[in-house]
């Protein structure tokens, strides 16, 4: 049976919004060379270059960017899943962000990808310590539950779903990361598929594709991380012996 890896980005393969860790980088391009590899993030393709190096992009075997609604096999589009996002929901959020209470304000607070629109009342702007403080605000608080809940409520044929440190992505209802099920199953008929993700509790948007995969059957595995170092630990005891250095940063 073929083994499928598939692979979130943000907060799997590297720090929220951070460079992948050279040596990880270096491991991981042996591990694509030895299996089936499939990246999938809610991020666009300009910013996974900026996390991931081009060796490790041209050793994938295919990537789906904007939770899987654009999917490119050695940098050509495959599919492409546009949408237009009405006015009524932009301004919906735009008055969602005024009026939280939180105090910080960054710019750059809705970003519209392939098929997804991605808001952040903290503002994708954000720097490394703004975004952990935001996370930590809303950890206690439940802000993005609060947008995600509101907006479902509001816009019953659209979905909505954490993502990353600070934001939530917005998409039609069934436009989300579960389509990577999906497409592989159909592609590759019969072989197990295994992926690592960091958000994949209620609400989180791997949970969608956690849950299709687990659905698709038995054979089928799902890792929960809870950083790139846990996810660099797991491919290390299944495919290779060298340590993780103790003074790895990244």
């Amino acid at each position: 049976m073929e083994q499928l890896l598939v692979f979130d980005v943000d907060g799997t393969l590297t720090g929220p919004r951070r460079v992948m860790h050279e040596d990880f980088a270096r491991f991981f391009r042996t591990v694509c060379v030895s299996r089936r590899v499939f990246l999938v993030s809610g991020s666009d393709m300009a910013k996974l270059a900026q996390q991931l190096p081009e060796f490790v992009l041209e050793a994938v075997a295919g990537v789906f960017a904007c939770a899987g609604n654009e999917f490119l096999v050695a940098g050509q589009a495959v599919y492409r899943m546009e949408h237009f996002f009405p006015g009524e929901l932009t301004g919906f959020v735009d008055e969602f962000i005024a009026a939280s209470p939180y105090p910080v304000r960054c710019g750059h607070h809705q970003e519209l990808r392939t098929g997804t629109l991605n808001v952040s009342v903290v503002g994708r702007n954000a720097d490394p310590v703004q975004r952990a403080a935001y996370f930590e605000y809303d950890r206690e608080h439940g802000e993005r539950q609060a947008l995600i809940e509101a907006v479902m409520d509001r816009f019953p044929g659209y979905e909505a779903n954490r993502g990353g440190q600070i934001s939530v992505d917005i998409s039609p209802r069934g436009w989300n990361k579960a389509r990577v099920c999906q497409e592989l199953s159909q592609r590759f008929a019969g072989a197990q598929l295994v992926f690592f993700g960091d958000n994949i509790e209620k609400g989180g948007n791997d949970q969608p594709l956690a849950e299709a995969i687990v659905a698709a059957g038995e054979h089928n595995r799902v890792h929960p991380v809870a950083d790139h170092y846990e996810t660099w630990q797991i491919l290390q005891e299944e495919y290779g012996s060298a340590p993780i250095p103790v003074s790895a940063t990244g």
